[in-house]
């Protein structure tokens, strides 16, 4: 028995042994294979990107619409750069969105121009791809463009002074007004809420809520390349724009009942002037008024306003020292003839008539776009909101934007240069 128990230990070990070895070389064959499936190659990077365009216009477009807003988006990968260029090599501003997916022009196309689209993606392996399209665009049957800006460039006008713009061609089409409107910038160095409103079908103006305040800097541009301007293939032009200053804010009341004119700068009164207004028939007309223009030597003929030659009321004088606020002929004038009426009487044909030496101060005062307020005239004779001047101040501000075919805006700051 003691042999068969030595002999079932030598068996034991053995056994013991071979698991061992076999446990090791199980573990040896897990270290040698070094990871399995991991072992083998890994596959090639991508020879070509995968990044791919889309483009509006499309490559080689004849034709197309100024008004198109050039894009340009990335499938597969992210836009890097975008450059649109006319033919002459100027380059045409727009906006990359955030991540790079697309790109769009923000500046209006010329007309009949070519132009060349450079793009360059990457995908996400870093591959980048450059694609390059090419378009023109179509030729305008006519132009519409800015006739006149008013003020002029460097001017100092008075608060009362509005913008006024005027086309070179009627536009009737309250879309296309609306659009007209929004093309028109202001800028000014204190933000002023105001709206643009047409005064007749080829001119719109733009008015504060309020008087500018005294000091603005105004900044005027208008540039209507690349609008469609009507049905009948018209274009708007390129655009032109002034630069002007707001003065001191001066502010003339004319009392026609009392036979005064008052005379304030910035609040303050710089002078009490007798006066005389316009006699019965001929009421100097209520209302505020904003000076036109101012002239030293001006011939006054009754003919012109219809006053008979010969008639008692007809009259031919040289005047002097004459400020204007109406088209139709009504000034702030030297009046030596009328003396002994001033303070006392009116006896004019309209217009407010004082000394010469006031109306010298008056004229040496006083700027173009300075308010001139006549009341207590016991007329109902009133200065016309539009066509004889710059009567826009005698409608409330809600009533002037029934004229607007875009609503009130507030104007923005300029840009610095």
């Amino acid at each position: 028995m003691h042999g068969t128990t030595d002999t079932l230990g030598r068996r034991r070990t053995r056994r013991a042994i071979a698991m061992t070895a076999a446990a090791t070389l199980a573990l040896g064959g897990c270290s040698l294979t070094g990871g399995g499936s991991d072992a083998g190659p890994k596959p090639d990077k991508p020879a070509v990107s995968a990044a791919r365009f889309t483009l509006t216009p499309q490559d080689g477009s004849d034709g197309v619409a100024p008004e198109t807003v050039v894009s340009v988006g990335a499938g597969g990968g992210r836009l890097t750069e975008v450059a649109l260029t006319a033919a002459d090599g100027a380059p045409v501003a727009g906006t990359m969105s955030q991540g790079g997916a697309s790109w769009r022009s923000t500046e209006p196309l010329g007309y009949g121009t070519a132009y060349t689209v450079r793009a360059t993606a990457v995908d996400e392996d870093g591959l980048a791809t450059t694609r390059t399209s090419t378009f023109t665009t179509a030729t305008p049957k006519s132009l519409i463009g800015i006739k006149t800006i008013t003020p002029e460039n460097g001017a100092t006008v008075g608060v009362g002074m509005p913008i006024s713009v005027e086309f070179d061609h009627e536009i009737k089409s309250p879309v296309v007004r609306a659009a007209v409107e929004a093309r028109l910038a202001v800028a000014t160095s204190t933000p002023v809420e105001g709206a643009w409103g047409w005064v007749d079908d080829s001119t719109v103006r733009f008015r504060p809520k309020e008087y500018w305040p005294a000091g603005t800097k105004v900044s005027v541009t208008g540039n209507l390349r690349g609008l469609p301007m009507g049905d009948d293939g018209a274009y708007g032009a390129d655009g032109s724009g002034v630069d002007f200053a707001v003065g001191s804010a001066v502010i003339t009341t004319v009392d026609s009942a009392a036979h005064v004119m008052t005379v304030a700068r910035d609040g303050e009164v710089l002078r009490t002037v007798p006066v005389t207004t316009g006699k019965p028939g001929f009421t100097t007309r209520s209302g505020t008024k904003v000076i036109l223009g101012k002239e030293e030597h001006v011939l006054m003929d009754g003919t012109t306003v219809g006053i008979a030659e010969g008639s008692s009321d007809a009259y031919r004088l040289d005047v002097y020292w004459a400020t204007r606020v109406t088209w139709s002929g009504e000034y702030l004038h030297a009046a030596p003839w009328s003396v002994g009426s001033q303070g006392v009487a009116n006896v004019s044909h309209g217009c407010v008539g004082m000394s010469t030496e006031d109306a010298r101060w008056y004229f040496g005062v006083v700027k173009v776009g300075d308010v001139v307020n006549v009341v207590n005239t016991g007329s109902d004779k009133a200065m016309e909101t539009t066509g004889n001047g710059y009567g826009e101040w005698n409608l409330p501000f809600d009533r002037w934007l029934e004229s607007s075919a875009a609503g009130a805006v507030t104007t923005g700051t300029p840009t610095a240069a």
